[in-house]
């Protein structure tokens, strides 16, 4: 009798969990449908007064939405759970999870990738969101500088409270002009005020959340510009942040092209084109020091003591109520000495900050050396190596910083760099998926810096200083169909457009000028489509790390590039629309010290040989082609290969059965690559992997058995592979694993063999088989067993403009 009431508890169980998981899958799919059909009538809303080439184009995808939202509400009809049907429950569950998965899928391919290009990245994070905290604010751009609107905390500062209120008169009343100009010093808030204005709730609600952010910066020229913001949605609030002169025009253009649309510009200069100006006034000397208070603290020094606070009024009163220098000047203070604040005092009053541009940049190189380490300023130094206004690579810099600093391969001293940069003030943290694990396993694929202009201009400068003999980062910036004989001297700079930064470089050379040698250990080389492949040689041969930031289509490896033997990073990204199809990388065939390649946007047309590479990261790449049609195997390619990262490459649909042969490998990536389905079998054959990865694949099925010969595996991570409902039976022989990560992984049984994971310390899965794992944590003593939160569309409509859904 007690075994029958046993079977008969345990099937009551299994029942009533059927129903939760039933209830759950059709919340979320009943959801989806309403919030999508929101968004669709959004849209044909948003279709009045458009052009008719972009009516026809959107009637036909609002076509394709309607009908995926009634197939959706078409299996919500026929797979209700009733009283006479409750045997099905199983089926209908699965029916309502397929769906939902295919409403996700069509959303992101068929809808916002040809719209919206990398800004997936974004639209993925909000989907697979975990909801943990990180280090960093929350994301920002993710595609041509599109950026959602976050809130930045910041102190309440009554003489810049009157700027925001004049700006909300003018953009939420008719009769204002269609275009504000918010200008002012480099610094002063303006951008911070713009963010801040668009997150008003206020305007939100009078905008309908249909709000874009654009940066455009000083590399950028009118064309670009003009083609960038030819590819963004419309919207009823476009703000265009930080406009130089050479864009000037655009405003002008835009005005006829979006007649119902407000636009906010933001510069250091006055827009003449812009119908109403507001200057961006400084901070009084009250709000300064609040300001200047609230960086400073916590505090070993006696705020209250009358010396003091004359002493910090002083100070305050130096930074002339530059927020920026405020902030700078109070975040390097806080936790500082008495001493320390007496001697930063002196300085700030023997001129002002404010006499001229230069006079602030030296002020704070000033205080750059004064407060920062060597290290930690030569981390600095080299975020000038990336575009302006582009995102910074996390992984890139811990690439180039173990090969140049020697710091430690999994990255912690770096990280550690980099949060003492962004506690500093001298870089912001960006994230563009925050995971559960980032931190746990120094995964930090999706972890990006951002820096500001004012710094990017302080690094040039400092830069600069530097004879050429002994520079250390050698920055080119070729722009422009120019093969010119001879370099240009710094008074035809005007003429031949190059920028000052840039043309430093070519005053020195030693013997043929058409031949540029240097010193340098790192080259960043930044060009375009209108660049000649042959447009100089260059003798770089203790060059370590080699930067190509590129916007092109095409692009041809220059020749120079064989003969750097020194060199053991490169990093090459396409900062354009699509993918840039990279030539003849045979080229890298001879870099025999070469240790470590990122690649971002890029199309690789075949494997070459490179016998001492480690790392290898392909980020938003085509590859398949590659591994495909390689002539070579993969493991003779790359026969000393450690780490593969694969990250967001869309076309990824299998792995090369050669990798498997590739012993070396320890760590072995693949996110967010939704076309990918299957490992091969062999991938038992590495037995030094130590680390596997498949997150982010939604049509990854079937993990191999061959796994459970992975004896050196520590850490796996299978989250987010929303259609992998089992795991190997023989789990159990993974005996070292310390971690396993399955979140949204729907894997009804656990195997009866992962009882024997006797190392087994961590585990994050979801609602679903959380019961489980409490039943074999109660057996396993030490086992940390976490929940991550459920996600689910919501946001499509909660906060449109935080993905770039502005439609």
């Amino acid at each position: 009798m007690a075994d029958f009431m046993l079977v008969l508890v345990k099937n009551a169980w299994s029942i009533l969990n059927e129903v939760r998981r039933y209830r759950k899958s059709r919340e979320r799919l009943t959801s989806t449908t309403k919030r999508l059909g929101a968004v669709i009538r959004q849209m044909e809303q948003g279709m009045r007064g458009m052009e008719r080439r972009d009516i026809d184009r959107l009637t036909q995808l609002v076509q394709n939405l309607k009908g995926l939202n009634e197939a959706n509400q078409e299996v919500l009809d026929k797979n209700e759970v009733l009283w006479w049907n409750f045997c099905l429950l199983s089926c209908f569950r699965s029916k309502h999870e397929d769906t939902y998965q295919s409403a996700v899928m069509y959303v992101m391919f068929e809808v916002l990738l040809p719209e919206m290009g990398g800004r997936l990245i974004e639209l993925e994070s909000r989907l697979t969101n975990d909801g943990s905290q990180t280090m960093a604010a929350p994301a920002q751009e993710t595609y041509s500088n599109i950026r959602p609107i976050f809130t930045k905390f910041t102190v309440k500062l009554g003489s810049q409270s009157h700027i925001m209120d004049k700006l909300k008169i003018m953009l939420l009343t008719d009769r204002g002009s269609q275009t504000l100009n918010l200008y002012g010093l480099p610094g002063s808030g303006k951008t911070t005020l713009a963010e801040n204005l668009c997150q008003d709730k206020e305007v939100r609600d009078h905008f309908k959340d249909s709000i874009i952010f654009e940066t455009l910066g000083s590399q950028i020229q009118s064309n670009e510009a003009s083609i960038r913001l030819s590819k963004i949605p419309d919207s009823k609030l476009l703000v265009l942040d930080d406009v130089w002169p050479a864009c000037e025009n655009i405003i002008e253009d835009l005005k006829g092209k979006r007649p119902g649309c407000k636009i906010l510009v933001t510069s250091r200069y006055q827009i003449t084109k812009v119908g109403t100006r507001c200057h961006m006034e400084l901070l009084s000397l009250e709000d300064a020091e609040a300001l200047f208070l609230h960086f400073v603290r916590p505090t070993e020094i006696d705020l209250d003591d009358q010396g003091i606070r004359q002493m910090l009024l002083q100070i305050v009163e130096g930074c002339k109520g530059l927020p920026f220098a405020i902030e700078f000047l109070g975040r390097n203070l806080q936790g500082k000495t008495t001493e320390e604040f007496q001697w930063v005092q002196p300085t700030l009053l023997q001129g002002s900050i404010l006499d001229s541009h230069e006079e602030l940049l030296a002020q704070l190189q000033h205080w750059l050396h004064q407060f920062v380490g060597e290290t930690p300023r030569e981390c600095f130094m080299d975020l000038v190596l990336f575009p302006e206004d582009e995102k910074i690579p996390i992984t890139s810099l811990i690439d180039m910083w173990i090969e140049l600093y020697k710091m430690d391969e999994r990255g912690i001293y770096a990280m550690t760099v980099i949060r003492k940069l962004t506690t500093l003030s001298l870089v912001a943290g960006v994230n563009v998926r925050r995971t559960v694990q980032s931190d746990l396993d120094n995964y930090y694929n999706h972890h990006f810096l951002k820096q500001h202009d004012l710094l990017r201009e302080l690094a040039i400068r400092i830069n600069n200083e530097e004879p050429f003999e002994i520079r250390r980062r050698l920055i080119i910036d070729m722009f422009g169909n120019q093969r010119p004989k001879s370099w240009p001297h710094r008074h035809q700079q005007q003429q031949q457009g190059i920028d000052d930064h840039s043309l430093s470089c070519f005053t020195k050379w030693f013997g043929d000028p058409s031949q540029l040698r240097g010193k340098a250990k790192i080259l960043s080389i930044s060009t375009d489509q209108n660049t000649a492949s042959e447009w100089c040689d260059i003798q770089a041969d203790d060059a370590v790390v080699l930067i190509l930031n590129l916007k092109t289509t095409r692009y041809t490896l220059p020749k120079f590039i064989e003969k750097m033997r020194n060199l053991r990073v490169l990093i090459i990204t396409n900062y354009g629309l699509g993918f840039t199809e990279l030539e003849n990388p045979g080229l890298l065939d001879s870099l025999l010290q070469l240790r470590r390649i990122r690649l971002q946007r890029v199309s690789l047309p075949y494997l070459c040989k490179m016998k001492n590479l480690h790392k290898l990261s392909l980020y938003m790449c085509e590859v398949q082609k590659a591994f495909e049609n390689n002539p070579i195997e993969f493991s003779e390619a790359m026969p000393n290969l450690v780490e593969l990262n694969i990250d967001y490459c869309k076309d990824l649909v299998k792995l090369p059965v050669g990798l498997c042969n590739t012993i070396t490998l320890k760590k072995l990536s693949i996110s967010s690559c939704h076309k990918f389905i299957e490992i091969p079998q062999e991938i038992g054959n590495l037995e030094n992997l130590e680390l596997l990865r498949i997150s982010h694949c939604v049509e990854f099925k079937e993990m191999p058995e061959s796994i459970t010969k992975l004896k050196s595996l520590t850490f796996l991570d299978i989250s987010h592979c929303t259609r992998l409902v089992q795991l190997p039976d023989n789990i159990g022989e993974l005996r070292i694993l310390k971690s396993l990560y399955m979140t949204r992984c729907p894997v009804e049984k656990l195997p009866d063999s992962i009882v024997h994971l006797e190392h087994l310390k961590s585990v994050i899965c979801d609602e679903d088989t959380y019961p489980q794992w409490e039943t074999i944590k109660s057996l396993r003593r030490g086992l940390c067993v976490k929940k991550a939160a459920d996600v689910d569309l919501n946001w499509l409509l909660d906060d449109p403009s935080s993905s770039g859904l502005n439609l």
